[in-house]
């Protein structure tokens, strides 16, 4: 699948895929995750699919608790896979059979270790190998090839990580363990939860979205019921969290200022001294926009929020070249970031309560293209408007829904559960 700007899409979000399209709940209250200072800035490919294998009992337990849910009901079809797997999973956890693998060295291709077997055992109740192709090929197995790490088995290990958010390399190290051995009841409670934050969406996202799950760390665009663009994003710190809501992209911002948050001009900024805040273009503002002087007078204004602490547009600030406006009460924001490195982090929770994005200018040139003129948002004229200092926005046409998601579980296209690490412990929080 590619996208309108030719950049290839390896992942598909098919959580998404199959949501009815009527209306838009635009602007509904943020769910409780406050964010503390969150108008602060600094800033695959998937596996094959292998059907899941129910066994009768599973299969009436789907049935009984899916039937009424068609793509076409409120929350769409993801809802419906969702408690297929919720299903899925309590019968699992009414059993006796799942065991977990025993601690050991990591286990690699071409290794032979009696563990094998209880890897192989986990691998098929979790549907990442299934019964039918390994009973096939376990008919030319003997007791001495049991307990060999073979290509089947690496291909179930490298499903099981991707669809666990973990680098698919085949080896069972710690983290890939500590995934296989998380008790199906956990992973019940992780299902109820995501449900429960599902009813508390908007029950139509939009024919043409933007949605960033937090937990993943990623920003897709949505488009026809179809993924058209992706890209990596920083989130907030469990400390400041990046609230859940639904809103609008109205505006793009080129060159923003930076209009620091007291807390953060106080604790972080001010004790570097005024000659190296000066040097970095932050400068004290009145209430009537003035600049005035690093004096003692101002300093004291600005702990009783008198004066605020702003840092001009262009090169080094805090927010970058671009920042995208989603109004809503918590003032969070998508912004360009000075820190690129923290991309190739896989734990991508280290900003204020902003969304800061890998890429930012080419989201811009996607928001931007049916502004005006076809062709006239270029990477040309991007590029003379985010030159310099000199700050300037531009409205959009056709404002597009923004969802700030919190997802720790989900089914894609392919028909795989999905986890993520539940950065903010929400979802033990919906359990309690």
């Amino acid at each position: 699948m590619g996208n309108k700007l030719g950049y290839p899409v390896t992942f598909s979000a098919a959580m998404l895929l199959s949501l009815s399209i009527d209306t838009i709940a635009l602007e509904r209250p943020a769910q409780a995750t406050p964010n503390q200072q969150g108008q602060t800035e600094q800033p695959t490919a998937a596996a094959h699919h292998n059907p899941r294998q129910h066994s009768p009992s599973e299969e009436s337990a789907v049935s009984d608790q899916s039937t009424s849910y068609s793509p076409y009901t409120p929350y769409g079809r993801q809802y419906a896979l969702m408690r297929e797997e919720l299903a899925r999973y309590q019968s699992l956890s009414n059993t006796d059979n799942w065991q977990p693998l025993p601690a050991g060295q990591p286990l690699a291709p071409g290794v032979r270790d009696e563990r094998v077997k209880a890897l192989r055992g986990l691998l098929m109740q979790y549907g990442d190998l299934t019964l039918s192709t390994d009973m096939a090929a376990a008919n030319d197995k003997t007791k001495s090839t049991a307990d060999l790490y073979d290509q089947q088995l690496r291909d179930g290990v490298e499903r099981f990580q991707r669809r666990h958010g973990l680098r698919a390399d085949g080896v069972v190290d710690k983290r890939t363990r500590d995934a296989l051995n998380t008790p199906p009841k956990k992973r019940l409670q992780t299902l109820e939860a995501n449900l429960a934050r599902w009813q508390q969406t908007p029950k139509d996202l939009g024919p043409r979205y933007l949605v960033v799950n937090i937990p993943e760390y990623t920003l897709r665009l949505m488009e026809n019921e179809q993924e058209q663009y992706r890209m990596r994003v920083v989130v907030g710190k469990t400390k400041h969290q990046t609230p859940q809501l639904s809103t609008r992209m109205t505006r793009v911002v080129f060159n923003p200022t930076w209009t620091v948050p007291r807390s953060i001009a106080l604790k972080e900024l001010l004790p570097k001294g005024a000659g190296t805040l000066s040097a970095g273009g932050y400068r004290l503002i009145n209430n009537r926009g003035k600049a005035v002087p690093f004096s003692g007078a101002n300093l004291r204004a600005l702990r009783l929020g008198g004066v605020a602490l702003r840092q001009r547009g262009g090169e080094g600030n805090a927010l970058g070249r671009f920042k995208f406006i989603i109004p809503n009460q918590q003032a969070i924001f998508l912004h360009d970031t000075q820190k690129k490195e923290l991309f190739g982090r896989s734990q991508r929770a280290f900003s204020h309560g902003c969304v800061r994005l890998q890429k930012p200018q080419e989201l811009a040139q996607i928001v931007l293209a049916d502004q005006g003129q076809t062709g006239k948002w270029n990477q040309e004229r991007l590029a003379r408007f985010t030159t310099g200092s000199r700050t300037r926005s531009v409205e959009l046409d056709q404002p597009i829904p923004v969802h700030i998601v919190y997802w720790t579980a989900w089914v894609d296209e392919e028909g795989l559960l999905n986890f993520r690490p539940d950065v903010y412990q929400l979802d033990k929080n919906v359990a309690e």
